[in-house]
């Protein structure tokens, strides 16, 4: 659990946060989160309400979630990946519509939770959201009994941060980055972000990359993230991953953790961004942000990132995701056909101006809350 506004980082934080902030116009949101010493504990900011606890021990953080939601009498109350903190607040508050919102699949797992209790809990709740059209059947399929209570919004990215990258006011910023990773002007830039752990498949794109490098050497990686949110520490895993660069070990950079007001940038500065993800992505916010930066996107075809990246239109999907070749070879293609890799750059820019943007997805939550409340 990180603290929200996310002042470290992480895609759900992000996601409640931005879900807050549009639909706060039409209703009153409370956000309760953990502490942390750059925050207070309670805080009203751009019309939202935020309260703020101690993590440890979370026996006490949820307790003191619960009597705080307890004491305000609710319409709604939306619980964010956690369905055990579910039956004795909504034992509390019987009168209260209760969402269950699943970012992943994480908190419904065995070694959780008992399926039995799982679909006891959904049972409980007025709907399931999830973010992704494979999140949705993959619950109904698990959980058919309660297939009713299961709903999805697809998720969005703030297309005024991440800036096409074709845009003037981003190049000379652009070429600062560049010049701050010692990568030459004209270099093109592979670009990788989010948690630097082994199911998010970087040590396949690193392997692919020292394919595409045999026929295109004038590009880097540069590999943006670390180990866990806010963390500059290199990760073991990190650690190997250098050691995997071998020879090639000059043409990647690693970051660590980049703050989210600097990230937008490294978006604008990439040529190709690529997902190499080794698992089923609930959704994979990270192709949206790359889209509304205007850069195509090579990403697995696995979870819900078939979604948002559209074969040969936005990017391409990859659908041996543990086979380096397999990456190598739309990469290269982008990196030697800089039209077409604008073209899909430009599709990809307007899918996130059309559709995946904050207004869209806060009008289909208010719909949602406006349709329990009736």
């Amino acid at each position: 659990m990180l603290p929200i506004p996310p002042i470290l980082g992480g895609s759900v934080e992000t996601v409640i946060q931005k879900m807050a902030e549009s639909t706060r116009k039409k209703c009153e949101v409370d956000i309760f989160g953990p502490s942390h010493r750059a925050l207070p504990p309670e805080q009203t900011a751009g019309g939202i309400r935020y309260y703020r606890f101690p993590t440890k021990p979370y026996s006490a953080y949820f307790q003191a979630v619960r009597d705080r939601v307890n004491a305000g009498n609710y319409s709604i109350v939306q619980v964010e990946n956690r369905p055990l903190f579910i039956p004795k607040t909504k034992a509390a508050n019987p009168s209260a519509k209760f969402i269950c919102s699943l970012h992943s699949m994480i908190h419904t797992e065995r070694n959780m939770i008992s399926p039995r209790l799982t679909e006891k809990i959904f049972g409980m709740c007025d709907k399931v959201l999830v973010y992704s059209r494979f999140m949705r059947d993959r619950f109904t399929s698990m959980f058919p009994s309660v297939g009713d209570k299961f709903c999805f919004i697809h998720l969005a990215t703030d297309t005024d941060r991440f800036k096409p990258r074709w845009e003037a006011s981003v190049e000379q910023h652009v070429l600062r980055l560049k010049k701050k990773h010692g990568i030459p002007p004209r270099a093109k830039v592979i670009l990788f972000a989010g948690r630097v752990i082994p199911k998010k498949g970087v040590d396949v794109l690193i392997s692919a990359l020292k394919h595409v490098l045999k026929d295109f050497p004038n590009c880097f990686l540069i590999v943006v993230g670390s180990g866990w949110y806010g963390s500059r520490r290199p990760s073991p895993y990190i650690h190997r991953l250098r050691q995997l660069c071998g020879d090639i070990a000059g043409k990647i950079r690693f970051t660590n953790y980049v703050s989210c007001e600097e990230l937008p940038l490294y978006f604008s500065m990439a040529d190709v961004f690529v997902c190499p993800s080794q698992w089923d992505e609930p959704f994979g916010l990270v192709n949206v942000e790359a889209m509304a930066a205007g850069v195509p996107v090579v990403a697995s075809a696995r979870g819900g990132i078939p979604e948002i990246v559209k074969d040969g239109i936005n990017g391409f999907l990859v659908k041996r995701e543990h086979d380096p070749a397999a990456f190598a070879k739309p990469m290269l293609d982008l990196l030697t056909h800089p039209e077409m890799a604008r073209t899909l750059g430009i599709n990809g820019r307007k899918k996130a101006e059309d559709y995946f943007n904050w207004p869209r997805a806060g009008s289909e939550m208010l719909r949602l809350y406006e349709k329990l409340l009736k």
